[in-house]
């Protein structure tokens, strides 16, 4: 395909709009400038309580290639992409959060990428931004990885890029729509949900071009220490791991496929366990409870402790996983 051509390819960006008054603009800056033009940016209010339905309908009236989508009710990050998803009609979707930024050139690389690698998911790495913007660190891959369906080593370099990070969030990528067609958000999880789309997709075995070029701008918000804490997120992360094992199992003879596996569903428990700890409110004996649903599952477990040596958690949380008795936990968690 000419270079021609490839301007002429459609990019649906999906946004979800929640709260994000502050950042809007910047996030449309981002997008409306972008290299590529051929653009159908999908701004979904969420039922916003700020000024975001204002800021969306001004941006549409502006920029012909910006649809404004008010939801009536609340539905959650989850719920809003899925709306967007729904009136998408480009060759390609990407999804951006709204106090997030694009690097001008991500649309038009990760297009080029696709057409010219004929991938059908193109995957590129994140800068960590603060609150004004200013760039903190990025995020990457060492080098760019390609992955060709049905290929020998497809899972382990998959396996790869979940190690990596790069699997988890539905920014930070370029689905062919072929590959997303009918696909869904699951609305009833709080955490993790996105990577049970991402999977979904992976199962449709896409060509992916993976690139270490840090094109996404991921806002990192200093809100202080939450002190709220649901169970439902903890039992998420046991539904996440279980479908990453789904995913992987009938590789796990690699041990490269065994250990990036076993590392990031060691990992997201112990992201867990501080929130956990410094919730407010719960008794010792739920935030037990609530680390043991995590720590205890006996299809998991192995997995997990296979991979305590080598994990980002303290000493003592691993110890206190292989040892895993209530009273423990209840006394570490007080």
């Amino acid at each position: 395909m000419t270079s021609n051509g490839v301007s002429q390819l459609k990019v649906s960006i999906i946004v979800p709009v929640y709260k994000a008054e502050r950042f809007l603009d910047d996030c449309l800056d981002s997008l409306t400038g972008q290299s590529h033009r051929n653009l159908q940016i999908i701004l979904v209010d969420d039922a916003s309580p700020d000024s975001c339905p204002q800021l969306c309908d001004e941006w549409a009236r502006r920029d012909d290639r910006v649809l404004a989508v008010h939801l009536t009710d609340g539905a959650g990050a989850s719920g809003a992409r899925n709306a967007g998803l729904k009136r998408a009609d480009g060759d390609y979707v990407m999804f951006v959060d709204s106090d997030d930024l694009l690097d001008a050139d991500a649309v038009e690389f990760s297009v080029d990428m696709a057409v010219h690698r004929h991938c059908d998911l193109v995957i590129f790495g994140k800068r960590y931004i603060d609150e004004n913007g200013r760039q903190l660190r990025d995020s990457v891959i060492g080098n760019d990885i390609e992955i060709a369906a049905g290929s020998a080593d497809y899972y382990s370099q998959l396996s790869v890029l979940l190690r990596e990070d790069y699997l988890n969030p539905p920014w930070g990528k370029l689905f062919s729509r072929e590959f997303v067609e009918g696909l869904r958000f699951e609305t009833d999880m709080v955490y993790e949900e996105d990577l049970l789309f991402v999977l979904a997709a992976l199962e449709r075995q896409p060509n992916v071009y993976a690139s270490k070029r840090p094109l996404y701008g991921y806002r990192h918000m200093d809100s202080g220490m939450a002190t709220v804490f649901k169970r439902e997120k903890s039992l998420n992360v046991v539904k996440a791991n279980h479908a990453k094992l789904d995913f992987f199992e009938q590789h796990l003879d690699d041990p490269h496929v065994r250990e990036n596996l076993s590392f990031n569903m060691a990992n997201d428990i112990g992201w867990v366990i501080p929130m956990i700890q410094r919730a407010t409110g719960i008794s010792a004996e739920l935030k037990a409870q609530y680390v043991m649903e995590m720590t205890g599952d006996a299809r998991l477990r192995p997995m997990v402790i296979s991979a305590l040596g080598h994990a980002w958690m303290t000493r003592v949380q691993k110890l206190l996983i292989a040892l895993n008795q209530a009273w423990l936990w209840g006394a570490y968690l007080k």
